[in-house]
C-alpha cells in the first residue's frame, strides 16, 4: 500500500501542471509597426522609400536598430511570458519577421508566422505570428476583395488552441485616411462589409464560434464602418453569442488612442465575438478583461510641439529618430 504513494502523489503533480497550462493567460497582440522594410530591392514593389541611397538613406544598421526596438516593444509587453499570438501590418514580406523573431528579444520562442503576400503597390501586408507551443495553424488564407485589385486583403487564420479549441482570427488593415476621410471612407466601409460576409458564415454555422479581429482599421470605434458595416458593438453587461463586441470602445470613449495626428485617434482594435466574453466555461478560451489594453511606456514617446507625448517613429519628416512606429500596439488577454 505505501508504494503506492509516491506513484499517487506523482499522478497529482503532474495534473495540477497539465492543469496550469490551461490557466496560463495568453497575450494576443495587433502591432501596426509602420514600414517594416528590409535594404533589398524588390522589383515587383514600391520600396524605393527604403533602400540604401534613397532620401531615408536606409541602411543595414537602421534596419537592425528597427528590428530590435519593435522586438523591445512587444518583449515588455510581459517579458515572463511572451505574447501567445502577434498580428502585425505594414511589414514588407516573411523574411523580415524572420529577422525579428532571430535577432530581437523575441529569439527563442518558437514563433511560426504567417503571411499571405499581397498587392498593396508598397508591398506592405498584413501577417500573424504565433507561439507554436500554445498554438498550432489549421489552415490560413487572404480574403480579398474583387472591386479593388490593388487593394490590402484581410488575413483569415484558423488556430487550434491548448484545449482542442478553434480560433477564428482576421487581421486587418483597412483603407487609409490619405487623401481626405470623406472620399476614403466607402473604401473602409467595403472593408467591413466584406469581413462581416465572412463573419456572418461563421455564424451561421455555429453561434458559439471563436472569433477575433483585430488590425488597423483607420476608423474609430464609432464610426459607420465599425457600427454600421462590421456590426461591432460596445461592450454590454450580458454579451450575446452570435454577435461582434469591440474591446477598445470604452477607451476611445475616454479619449485614448494608438496613433497621433492633430489629436489621438483609436484607429488600431480588437474585436471579439460574445462566445468569448462568456467566462463561465471551464477549460475554454474566455477573455480576461472585457476591456482591451493599450502598450503605451514613456520610452515608446516623445514630446511634440504641443506638449503631447506621442508615438515615437523612426522618421519625424526627413529626420531620423531611431524610433518605433507611428502606432502603439494593442493587446488583450485570452485564458483558459
Amino acid at each position: 500500500m505505501t508504494r503506492l504513494f509516491p506513484l499517487l502523489f506523482l499522478v497529482i503533480i503532474v495534473a495540477f501542471v497539465y492543469g496550469q497550462k490551461f490557466k496560463q493567460p495568453l497575450k494576443v497582440v495587433f502591432y501596426n509597426v509602420e514600414n517594416l522594410f528590409d535594404t533589398i530591392d524588390d522589383k515587383h514593389k514600391n520600396d524605393n522609400e527604403f533602400l540604401p541611397g534613397s532620401k531615408k538613406n536606409w541602411d543595414s544598421e537602421k534596419y537592425i536598430q528597427k528590428i530590435r526596438n519593435l522586438g523591445h516593444v512587444l518583449y515588455s509587453i510581459d517579458n515572463a511570458e511572451l505574447p501567445a499570438i502577434i498580428g502585425f501590418c505594414e511589414v514588407e514580406n516573411r523574411e523580415v519577421l524572420e529577422d525579428l523573431i532571430r535577432f530581437s528579444p523575441l529569439a527563442g520562442s518558437p514563433y511560426e508566422i504567417i503571411l499571405e503576400e499581397g498587392s498593396d503597390p508598397r508591398g506592405i501586408d498584413v501577417a500573424l505570428i504565433f507561439r507554436s507551443d500554445r498554438f498550432s495553424c489549421l489552415s490560413h488564407q487572404a480574403i480579398s476583395s474583387s472591386n479593388h485589385s490593388r487593394s490590402r486583403h484581410i488575413l483569415y487564420v484558423k488556430l487550434l488552441g491548448p484545449a482542442e479549441d478553434t480560433l477564428h482570427l482576421f487581421v486587418n488593415h483597412w483603407k487609409s485616411r490619405f487623401g481626405g476621410e470623406k472620399k476614403t471612407r466607402p473604401k473602409r466601409m467595403e472593408n467591413a462589409i466584406l469581413l462581416r460576409e465572412v463573419i456572418d458564415s461563421l455564424f451561421a454555422l455555429d453561434t458559439k464560434t471563436n472569433i477575433l479581429i483585430m488590425g488597423d482599421m483607420n476608423d474609430e470605434p464609432d464610426d459607420e464602418s465599425i457600427i454600421l458595416g462590421l456590426e461591432a458593438l460596445p461592450i454590454t453587461k450580458k454579451p450575446e453569442t452570435g454577435e461582434l463586441y469591440n474591446l477598445f470602445y470604452r477607451s476611445f470613449k475616454e479619449g485614448e488612442g494608438t496613433i497621433w495626428y492633430k489629436d489621438w485617434d483609436l484607429f488600431d482594435q480588437i474585436i471579439v465575438s460574445g462566445n468569448l466574453l462568456i467566462t463561465k466555461r471551464k477549460n475554454r478560451p474566455h477573455i480576461d478583461s472585457p476591456y482591451g489594453f493599450i502598450m503605451n511606456k514613456h520610452w515608446m514617446l516623445y514630446k511634440n510641439n504641443f506638449g503631447e507625448n506621442i508615438p515615437l517613429r523612426s522618421y519625424r519628416g526627413g529626420k531620423y529618430l531611431k524610433g518605433y512606429s507611428d502606432h502603439l500596439p494593442v493587446y488583450t488577454i485570452l485564458s483558459y
